[in-house]
């Protein structure tokens, strides 16, 4: 891996200082996380949370900044998941060193992202930058279909929104593919925002898992209700902590 430059540029008033949180010797390395998705994957949630280990980073057009909400690479200026999920997995001894490398904006649709989509290119950026600092992607974990709910699908019915989200999903891994991305790629059960969720979406997600494909199953956060979202569809405290728990069983399990 080629030098990268670090950046200590942060929003906060203070930089938290950061400890040591290995206490064992790590399973990994060094994980380079591809965060992707809508706004529960961006910086939405209800508060802003610094990493507290050493060695977690977030890396954003070819630097690294520490691991302070919000991040770099997605929009937002509230808190994130993977903040918290970055710290879990240093302090668990799952790896030495994480990189998150958000690629998330809220309010889109799978649509947005796939090869044709208005926000594609900042995919092809993304790893463009990363492939000029010699890193290469371990893991890619995608949050999104709440904007695909039925409802805000235009007319469409259950099961068709529902296979027109399994084939748009497909031609993203096959896009992640044909730019170098081999990672598996974990997609997360995700509909749930303001009202109830779209259970023959949560079906499709479900059924996107393919070993062949290197497809496995992300959390289910449609499980926390109501009473983990300050406004019915953002995490609050509890539920961005319980959410990056969730990420980090699936990651090590």
């Amino acid at each position: 891996m080629m030098a990268l430059n670090f950046s200590c540029e942060t929003d906060a008033p203070l930089m938290p200082v950061k400890r040591d949180c290995n206490t064992a010797t790590p399973v990994h390395d060094t994980l380079v996380l591809l965060v992707m998705g809508q706004s529960n994957a961006a910086n939405s949630g209800e508060t802003a949370y610094s990493s507290q280990c050493e060695n977690t980073y977030n890396y954003f057009e070819e630097k690294l900044y520490p691991l302070n909400d919000p991040l770099k690479g997605a929009n937002g200026d509230g808190g994130s998941v993977w903040s918290r999920l970055g710290d879990k997995i240093v302090e668990s001894n799952f790896a030495r060193k994480v990189i998150m490398v958000p690629c998330a904006v809220g309010g889109t649709r799978i649509e947005q992202w796939i090869p044709g989509g208005d926000l594609n290119h900042l995919i092809s950026e993304t790893i463009q930058h990363l492939n000029h600092s010699g890193l290469r992607v371990t893991h890619v974990l995608w949050h999104q279909g709440e904007s695909n709910h039925v409802a805000l699908s235009g007319g469409l019915t259950a099961e068709q929104n529902a296979a027109s989200y399994k084939a748009n999903f497909h031609s993203l891994v096959h896009y992640l593919r044909g730019i170098g991305v081999d990672a598996p790629v974990y997609p997360a059960i995700a509909t749930r925002c303001i009202g109830e969720p779209d259970y023959a979406l949560q079906e499709a997600q479900l059924e996107l898992a393919n070993d062949s494909l290197k497809i496995l199953n992300g959390p289910n956060t449609d499980l926390l209700d109501n009473s983990y979202r300050y406004d019915n569809c953002h995490f609050n405290e509890n539920g961005l902590n319980l959410h990056a728990g969730m990420w980090f069983n699936v990651l090590t399990k």
